[in-house]
């Protein structure tokens, strides 16, 4: 017998090696960095793009004037996400808790990457803070279903906290205050059962793009739209991600980052403003050359806080302009808000028939 007739493991008989090499074969979609690429392949896409498209100032400005959804409602936009129950999704017949978290992790990746991608430019990123689960009904084996991603709503007051104080010789508890800034992410986990099709009337006509946004900026991928839930579609699950902006260690609140990113009402032209200070270089105090650093990277890591635009008030609660408040939003934002927190309290059932 020749070295190359030799078996790796001759004790094991053929037939189990072959059914061995069938399942992990037939587990593909659960090999070692196979959620990685489905979840990188949106950053990825981004960072290609702004490499090849954006390597001068002109070209970046352009660039990010493409890609951004400028003077959307954030509460309008939703993200499809298509995805199947496959035997490594499945847990006693139905679609697992491990496969509702993956799909998740698509949702934000594909909102993070589609709704803001001009924050990346900025050192700008998100971060999972927690989530909850609400399952309805099981996902059968074999079905095909649809996660369809909505911002429900972000945080913003202030709280004040008693911190225990043992670096200061007299002890005791320092009244502090903490700014809540996590945004909440739905996610509806929904089949179509009476269509033999997958459903593609979730995009919608370019026509909406105008009735979104009356501005000549306007760029809103085909997959994210503005529809409720459809009347045949069957709600399995609903999910709530907490998540983070984050430059650097510094969080940055919701409004902040998504008025950076292009969103709010295109009368009140936040976005001239966003676009001057992102190409406005910050200068040295002592120098007359510029840093590599812009001033809108100044405003997102505290700044907002001290800049104040002509034309825009001060909130006499906090002492911030306006400008950096999407006070246009706040009923619906204060109404779902409400709603998630009831829903993470007593059950999300009652986010179903919300029109996220």
């Amino acid at each position: 017998m020749t070295r190359s007739d030799k078996s790796i493991l001759p004790f094991i008989p053929r037939p189990i090696k072959f059914l061995v090499l069938f399942i992990f074969l037939l587990n593909y979609r659960s090999w070692p960095f196979v959620w990685h690429l489905k979840v990188l392949k949106y950053y990825t896409r981004l960072h290609l793009d702004k490499l090849f498209l954006a390597r001068t100032s002109p070209m970046k400005r352009r660039w990010i004037e493409n890609i951004s959804i400028v003077g959307a409602n954030p509460f309008e936009l939703v993200s499809t996400v298509k995805c199947y129950a496959g035997l490594d999704d499945i847990s006693m017949d139905r679609l697992s808790e491990t496969a509702v978290r993956k799909a998740c992790d698509r949702g934000r990746a594909k909102v993070d990457s589609g709704l803001y991608p001009a924050l990346f430019g900025e050192g700008i990123y998100t971060a999972l803070g927690s989530s909850h689960c609400y399952f309805i009904r099981g996902i059968p084996h074999g079905t095909s279903y649809e996660v369809r991603t909505t911002i429900g709503g972000w945080d913003k007051k202030w709280v004040s906290e008693l911190v225990s104080s043992v670096s200061l010789a007299i002890g005791g508890l320092k009244p502090v205050f903490l700014e809540l800034v996590q945004m909440y992410l739905v996610h509806h986990f929904i089949t179509f059962p009476n269509r033999r099709t997958k459903s593609q009337s979730l995009v919608v006509a370019p026509t909406t793009r105008k009735e979104l946004m009356p501005s000549r900026n306007c760029n809103i991928p085909k997959y994210f739209t503005k529809t409720p839930l459809p009347e045949d579609a069957i709600v399995h699950c609903i999910a709530i991600s907490t998540t983070v902006f984050k430059a650097g260690r510094i969080t940055v609140p919701p409004a902040v980052a998504f008025i950076s990113g292009g969103f709010g009402d295109p009368t009140k032209q936040r976005w001239p403003h966003v676009q001057n200070l992102r190409f406005s270089k910050r200068y040295q105090p002592a120098s007359d050359k510029a840093i590599i650093k812009n001033r809108l990277r100044d405003i997102v890591v505290g700044g907002w806080k001290m800049d104040y635009v002509d034309g825009w008030d001060l909130n006499p609660e906090t002492g911030v302009c306006t400008f950096w408040e999407l006070e246009e939003y706040e009923k619906t934002r204060s109404e779902n808000m409400q709603a998630i927190f009831e829903g993470i309290q007593y059950g999300l059932v009652n986010l179903k028939d919300r029109k996220y």
